[in-house]
């Protein structure tokens, strides 16, 4: 048995682009420029909840638990601060609290039409929530800045809890 097989459809190709690629080409730039103007106003929405304070971002963080020693450690990334701009605070729940204001030390961010070429460095309210063992108190807490490091630990055992009866989760960031 001899089958025949004969192509649906013949397209002539031409070095002339038709009129199905110009509008193909047309939808791809609106396209592009659609997108570019989705992301400015994101961007400019971002700047302006920035500006505004309202924006609060977590700083970066290493939350390490050594078995060798009786403390578990935050490293927090917080550059261009000093220690007295950050707050430690324990709440109810043995949540640790770290926040604080990251402010430009450019006097040209205070206000004025500057424009910036590139501007990557995070200003404003951050904010990290660590939870710490139950039974964990604010005297128990060290906390010391260096090199734009903030460097905070807590007993793995709170006092006056036994290894035994104590839940040996791993704290969570």
């Amino acid at each position: 048995m001899t089958v025949a097989v004969t192509p649906l459809i013949t397209r002539k190709l031409s070095s002339q682009p038709n009129q199905e690629d110009r509008f193909r080409a047309l939808d791809r730039a609106l396209a592009r420029k659609y997108v570019y103007h989705i992301l400015r106003e994101q961007n400019i929405a971002l700047e302006r909840r920035v500006r505004q304070g309202s924006l609060v971002y977590k700083p970066r963080l290493e939350l390490y638990d050594d078995p060798s020693s009786s403390r578990t450690t935050a490293i927090l990334e917080l550059p261009g601060m000093k220690s007295e701009e950050v707050r430690v605070h324990l709440d109810k729940d043995d949540t640790l609290l770290i926040s604080g204001e990251r402010r430009s030390r450019m006097p040209s961010d205070q206000g004025g039409d500057i424009k910036y070429l590139a501007k990557e460095i995070k200003y404003g309210r951050f904010e990290r929530a660590l939870h710490v063992p139950k039974g964990t108190m604010m005297s128990t807490i060290s906390a010391a800045m260096n090199d734009g490091l903030l460097a905070v630990s807590w007993p793995r055992v709170p006092p006056g809890a036994t290894a035994s009866n104590h839940d040996s989760t791993t704290p969570q960031a």
